[in-house]
């Protein structure tokens, strides 16, 4: 099978690294990009958001010629997913979300969040001058790696860059993916504590009937628990 892994907020196609070499050590093949204004060191990032990624994805597709693709999101990766769908749906076959969000026709990541979260990411993009939010380490540490020993969380801080307002803050037209019968997946990861299981539920039930499982490891187990994300990315888009 071939696997399209679109990262979530304040990393890049690194994170996604272990992962694609556990999925092409079983035969398949896998791409993991980095979306503009994600990339280290000194970046615009100031014009950088959901439209620009999707069209970074989309482009993706396109060049290598790829069809039959199992698109695989995680977190802030899922209305990338769906906005790619928008665009080439004859070229997907299936979308598997890893706690991951869905909008609705319209919706910006913005309007799901907790609303003191929301709160805080703008008010952090008002003070940075390129409209970044930058990551609090202890929230790297304690909220999304906190399965990992806090010495081996702080060793992926280098690579953490500030994430694009844009990203939360533009609305996404998906006007024939709620009914467009898409397959889905959706991967609930045991140990994470960024928003109670109930909100990542109900994302699930947005997508009507998807493939679920469950994978060990927090919201950053593509780094904790590579094998076993890997493993639960295949069960659920098992043909």
């Amino acid at each position: 099978m071939k696997f399209l892994l679109i990262h979530g907020g304040w990393q890049g196609g690194w994170s996604w690294a272990a992962v694609v070499d556990e999925l092409q050590s079983r035969g398949h093949r896998a791409w993991a990009p980095t979306m503009p204004g994600l990339e280290p060191g000194e970046v615009d990032r100031s014009t950088s958001g959901l439209h620009a990624y999707i069209d970074c994805v989309a482009s993706l597709l396109a060049a290598e010629n790829l069809d039959d693709v199992v698109v695989v999101a995680h977190s802030g990766g899922g209305p990338i997913a769906q906005g790619l769908y928008e665009r080439q749906a004859s070229r997907i076959r299936q979308i598997v979300f890893v706690d991951a969000w869905a909008l609705k026709d319209g919706e910006r990541i913005l309007d799901i969040l907790a609303p003191e979260m929301a709160a805080g990411f703008v008010a952090a993009a008002e003070a940075s001058p390129d409209h970044t939010v930058p990551m609090p380490p202890e929230f790297w540490i304690h909220g999304l790696c906190n399965d990992l020993p806090e010495a081996d969380a702080m060793s992926w801080m280098d690579r953490v860059v500030p994430c694009p307002i844009g990203w939360f803050t533009e609305r996404l037209s998906l006007p024939t993916f709620a009914a467009s019968g898409v397959a889905t997946g959706y991967i609930f990861l045991d140990q994470d504590v960024t928003v109670d299981r109930s909100i990542y539920q109900e994302m699930a039930a947005r997508l009507g009937t998807p493939a679920t499982t469950t994978c060990p490891g927090a919201h950053q187990a593509m780094l904790s628990q590579p094998r076993a994300l890997a493993e639960a990315i295949l069960r659920v888009s098992a043909d």
